[in-house]
């Protein structure tokens, strides 16, 4: 099979099981709405918001280096060891310090006490995190899908049925119900990928020279410091939300219910169609990381074209449906007319996340991780400062301004560096202008649509 061939198959195999897959988390996301409410919902985001600063901490880089040093043919078995051996040390810390802080985490940052049990039981799942991060890696790199896409499903699926059969029948809290069963799927998912990696690396061996640990901590640690540093602000923007809300006269149940409408309902399904931008983009990471190491400077300018010309070719007709159907959305999955109403409002915020997406997975490719990274560091502390700021005064109103704020800021800054170091010319005509059109037509599609079913 030709590399464009296996690129188009393994991008729609990819793409097709992330989108199944993200469907299943929304269909999961209303099942658990309708159980546990906006303001459970709410608090479930903040546990999960806490929780993923120690994911951050244990995989973040590691499947990027390990992506990178196969595609460029250093992947040795004794390569392999070092980057899980690096990725579970550290998700052993991250473990004890979730597990022994949790207290402590939800009196003084998540405010309530029934969040501690539920970071205790995530905590656990850390290590096979960091375990399923590396092994994926290698496989993206091998241009093979499908035992990570087979795995994700193992995961998802262990996790939905196991969280819905404990939150209906054991005696279990909700919130521990929902966490026991999601690191449940956590470790369905590392008792297949074990098993597969050492069949795969048995049947085609492994590359006979392997990155040392420098080159691995050369790509994983910038992307893990300037990660963590952005997790952590990421986790004290979702923590000082609700606070913040309460300074603009909202209630705490009233607050978290607000954040759990816009970051536990309508932000899932904005994101949702990047799961087929983000399959396509991350298995360019390979391709264009091969191109740059043969300083092939066309066929790098060529890929981050088509890149971006199916970013918005596919964003802006997207935002059109959820601009057209926002209140049937927010009606049929979570019953809830705020939802709807957030949702018509960020529908343009689709295409600049998504753009933004390539750009990142693009820069990353190049070796450009490091720049990536301080971008986000910046746009994430420039959005905490106008939490604090500007939500007090204006509620949630503000907060979905400084989300389209963010966006334009971070996308703006990586496109520039983007188009800087491929030396590519924007194309007025294939990033905008068709895909306007499109998006037009989309539009009258839709209304009519729309107006023939009412």
């Amino acid at each position: 099979m030709n590399r464009k061939r296996r690129f188009l198959v393994n991008t729609a195999i990819l793409a097709g099981s992330s989108v199944l897959l993200r469907l299943c988390g929304l269909w999961f996301r209303s099942a658990v709405a309708v159980r546990i409410g906006a303001g459970g919902i709410g608090l479930y985001q903040l546990i999960f918001s806490v929780f993923y600063l120690g994911v951050t901490a244990c995989t973040s880089g590691f499947g990027l280096a390990m992506t990178r040093l196969a595609a460029e043919g250093k992947a040795s078995l004794q390569c392999v060891r070092r980057c899980l051996a690096l990725a579970l040390a550290l998700s052993a810390l991250a473990m004890g310090a979730l597990f022994l802080g949790s207290d402590f985490l939800a009196e003084h940052f998540i405010r309530s006490a029934l969040a501690a049990r539920p970071l205790r039981i995530l905590a656990l799942g850390l290590p096979l995190i960091a375990c399923c991060a590396c092994l994926k890696g290698w496989f993206f790199a091998q241009r093979d899908t499908a035992v990570p896409v087979t795995s994700s499903f193992l995961e998802e699926g262990c996790t939905v049925a196991a969280s819905l059969l404990l939150l209906d029948l054991s005696p279990l809290p909700p919130l521990e119900s929902l966490t026991l069963g999601s690191t449940l799927g956590e470790v369905t998912s590392v008792l297949y990928l074990i098993p597969a990696f050492l069949l795969r690396a048995r049947k085609h061996g492994f590359a006979k020279t392997g990155g040392t640990t420098r080159q691995i901590v050369h790509i994983a640690g910038p992307m893990l410091a300037g990660s963590f540093l952005r997790s952590g602000l990421s986790g004290a923007e979702n923590l000082l939300i609700p606070v913040c809300l309460q300074k603009n006269g909202a209630d705490g149940l009233a607050a978290l219910s607000q954040y759990g409408v816009v970051q536990g309902m309508v932000m899932p399904v904005l994101c949702f169609p990047m799961s087929l931008i983000s399959s396509a983009a991350m298995l360019l990471i390979p391709d264009i990381a091969e191109a740059t190491a043969q300083r092939d400077g066309k066929a790098v300018r060529r890929t981050a074209d088509a890149a971006f010309h199916f970013a918005q070719m596919f964003g802006l007709p997207v935002a059109v449906f959820f601009f057209v159907f926002s209140d049937w959305i927010g009606g049929r999955l979570f019953g809830n007319a705020q939802a709807a109403q957030i949702l018509r409002i960020m529908a343009p915020l689709g295409p600049l996340m998504y753009l933004d997406n390539v750009a990142d997975n693009l820069l990353k490719g190049l070796d450009q991780q490091m720049y990536s990274l301080k971008v986000n560091l910046l746009d994430s502390l420039l959005r905490v400062g106008l939490i604090v700021l500007l939500l007090p005064l204006c509620g949630i109103r503000a907060y979905i301004a400084i989300l389209f704020a963010s966006e334009i800021f971070n996308g703006f800054l990586s496109v520039g560096k983007l188009l800087q170091v491929t030396q590519l010319r924007a194309n007025p005509v294939g990033w905008a202008a068709q895909p306007a059109a499109a998006a037009g037509l989309a539009c009258l599609a839709l209304e009519g649509l729309k107006l023939l079913a009412g």
